[in-house]
């Protein structure tokens, strides 16, 4: 085989603005992609193996081209995303190096994994389909079976939906519609608190919990929607819930009403930001006292940063550690420089319009 091209791709992380905990129960959700990256770049050559080069975790995995992956190994995506594209078709025929590196923060709510899955998979499709030119949308969903269905992981579509289509977007989980609500948003930071999250027993508490409500619900009204609940109607709902299950399905619907409320803050002409900020910090204050998924070094920070001139907090991602996502606009150095001094890893962001070629 003469010398082949060499494909790079980059792959954006994501902030959760609104509804953690919210994709994977059909309800909306509000997120953008961010510019940190993981970024990677492939070649075919004539070996019999796919080789992955991953300096950040200082590891180098070969994968032999005849390997079916009949079990997978828990969150072994690389397995689950050879998986995925042969059933789409793609024919592993030759070899290839792949190496990818980024600074997405790692276990962090960021998204890091579900970056590196939808770039790997925009990767592989260049390499070894390249006239399969499929659209972002499909991308997304070949990622979140890759990362979720093929594993019977607890998490929704939020995370590829938007790496792979970029800027804030609005996602109707149900109908697996996006709208696109804008390609800026200033103001944005992220900030780590190197806290790794726990994304696995947080997913396992909360999830089972609300499914359970809900089954409870329907079994007293077949026709019960949670999309469809306001707010004013919830004590009719408590009496037929056990008392432990009462916090986690208020924390549910009322954060299903912030997202409802933030997108038409969102589809005005000029974004009110202050609205925004409030309704960040309402979403947040769900999260830490109803699902408390949140640790106190994150309370700690978010408490910093609002009184530094944040005008919304929260945290980011499924919770147990991780990151915020700060809304501080004209106050960035400043939020940035008094988190940092908590032993947080703090970054302005922007909106970024997504996974791509370079």
């Amino acid at each position: 085989m003469s010398a082949q091209p060499i494909v790079r791709v980059k792959s954006p992380g994501r902030i959760c603005l609104f509804e953690e905990h919210q994709d994977y129960l059909g309800l909306p959700v509000i997120a953008t992609a961010i510019n940190r990256y993981i970024n990677f770049e492939g070649q075919l050559n004539n070996n019999m193996f796919m080789t992955f080069v991953m300096p950040d975790i200082n590891k180098t995995r070969e994968i032999d081209l005849q390997e079916q992956f009949k079990v997978l190994q828990p969150r072994d995506y690389i397995a689950s995303i050879v998986r995925v594209l042969r059933r789409e078709g793609v024919c592993f025929h030759t070899g290839c190096r792949i190496k990818f590196s980024g600074n997405v923060p790692f276990k962090a709510g960021a998204s890091s994994s579900s970056a590196m899955i939808v770039g790997l998979i925009k990767l592989l499709l260049k390499l070894y389909n390249p006239e399969k030119n499929l659209d972002p949308h499909t991308i997304a969903m070949l990622a979140y079976q890759s990362e979720v269905l093929e594993h019977g992981e607890s998490g929704g579509m939020m995370d590829h939906c938007s790496i792979s289509l970029g800027n804030v977007i609005y996602i109707d989980t149900l109908a697996c519609e996006v709208q696109n609500l804008g390609d800026s948003f200033p103001g944005l930071i992220i900030s780590n608190s190197m806290v790794p999250k726990e994304i696995l027993e947080v997913h396992g508490r909360i999830r089972p919990a609300i499914e359970k409500a809900v089954s409870i619900l329907k079994q007293n009204d077949p026709e019960f929607k949670l999309a469809q609940i306001q707010v004013e109607d919830m004590h009719e709902y408590y009496k037929l819930l056990p008392e432990d299950l009462i916090p986690i399905f208020y924390a549910t619907v009322t954060n299903h009403k912030f997202t409802r409320q933030a997108l038409e803050y969102f589809k005005q002409e000029t974004v009110d930001l202050k609205q925004i900020g409030i309704l960040m910090n309402q979403h947040h204050e769900r999260l830490r006292d109803y699902l408390q998924i949140t640790v106190p070094k994150i309370n700690l920070m978010i408490n910093r940063a609002l009184e530094e001139g944040a005008l919304g907090a929260k945290i980011n991602g499924s919770g147990g550690g991780g990151t915020i996502a700060i809304l501080a606009p004209g106050r960035e150095n400043e939020v940035c420089a008094a988190l940092d001094k908590l032993g947080a890893k703090s970054y302005p962001v922007t909106v970024d319009p997504g996974a791509r070629y370079v």
